[in-house]
This record gives structure tokens, C-alpha cells and sequence, in this order.
């Protein structure tokens, strides 16, 4: 459950109201199959294997999650506990770059299930600079839901842990 700043602090954005947020999924690793390519192929062929058809349904599902659970949960969230609203459209001074680096998908078949978990990378910039962050928050292994059949939930429970940890953590800064 590690969280860390690993570059910058965040007392700079005491004051701060609303966020640029931008999620990015470019270098995920996936559970045992490594980059994500690895992992699409994989479960596109299982699925095509048991009912053919199925596979592209499968990946269209797997990539709209990101906007119908993933998303949403960690802005949400974020948000109630940094009183920091976060928004794809606006142009504030800053923008949160939220760099998914890996998912553990977990899994629950009645009798036994896993919890779902990412590791994300948290950068913020000024937008006037999107070169080089102002900081640089790691979180490890954030747990999400187990008791969810269905992947996107269960992923979206981590991505809201992430952002309720990430806001309480920004909160902090701002008290001190």
C-alpha cells in the first residue's frame, strides 16, 4: 500500500479549485501477460474460442471501462476528499496526468476471488509546462473489489481507492 511523493511537494496547490485530468494507459502491464497488447490478444482468443463473436465485444468492454468505471471512480473521489475538482475539458493552471502502470484484474468465480489492483503514477504540471512535473506521487498496489463478477467494477473500486487515498493525501498538504 505504499503512496509516495517521489518528486516535488504538494503544498503548491493550496488554493487550487478545479484540475486538468488527463488518464493515460500507454505503457499498462496486465496481471501475468505483461503489456497490454499481450493481455487483449489473450482474452479475445478465449472468449472467440467459446463463443465466436465475442472477442471484439470483449475488447470494446475492456476499453470503455476506463470511461464508465475507472474514471469516474478516481474523480469522484479525488474530489470529495481534495475538495480539488477535476475536469478533461477545463484549462486550470494545473493538470493531473493519472499514468496507469499496471492491473491486476483480480477475479471472483462465487467460491473464490481476488481483489482487483493498480499501480498508477500521479504526475501534475503546470499547463503551461507539460514537459517537466511539478510532482510526482507513486501508488502501489491499491486494492480494489473482489466481490464484483464483472472486471470493469471491480478495477473501478481500485481506481476509486486511488483517488480517495490521493485526495485525503493533497488534504493533508493543504492543513499543514
Amino acid at each position: 500500500k505504499a503512496q509516495q511523493v517521489v518528486k516535488g511537494k504538494l503544498d503548491f496547490l493550496k488554493g487550487t479549485t478545479d484540475m486538468k485530468v488527463i488518464f493515460n494507459y500507454n505503457k499498462l502491464i496486465v496481471g501475468q501477460d505483461g503489456r497490454e497488447a499481450a493481455y487483449i490478444k489473450r482474452r479475445k482468443a478465449e472468449k472467440e474460442a467459446k463463443e465466436p463473436g465475442s472477442g471484439a465485444a470483449w475488447e470494446e468492454s475492456w476499453f470503455a471501462d476506463r470511461e464508465k468505471h475507472y474514471e469516474p471512480s478516481f474523480t469522484k473521489l479525488f474530489t470529495k476528499y481534495a475538495d480539488i475538482s477535476l475536469s478533461k475539458d477545463t484549462t486550470p493552471k494545473y493538470v493531473m496526468v493519472v499514468n496507469t502502470r499496471f492491473i491486476e484484474i483480480g477475479y471472483n468465480v462465487g467460491i473464490s476471488s481476488h481483489k482487483a489492483g493498480i499501480n498508477l503514477e500521479v504526475e501534475i504540471f503546470d499547463q503551461a509546462n507539460m514537459k517537466k512535473s511539478i510532482c510526482k506521487v507513486l501508488m502501489e498496489d491499491v486494492k480494489g473489489g473482489k466481490g464484483q463478477f464483472a472486471t470493469g467494477p471491480r478495477i473501478g473500486e481500485a481506481y476509486a481507492k486511488a483517488g480517495k487515498q490521493l485526495g485525503k493525501m493533497i488534504s493533508n498538504k493543504m492543513d499543514d
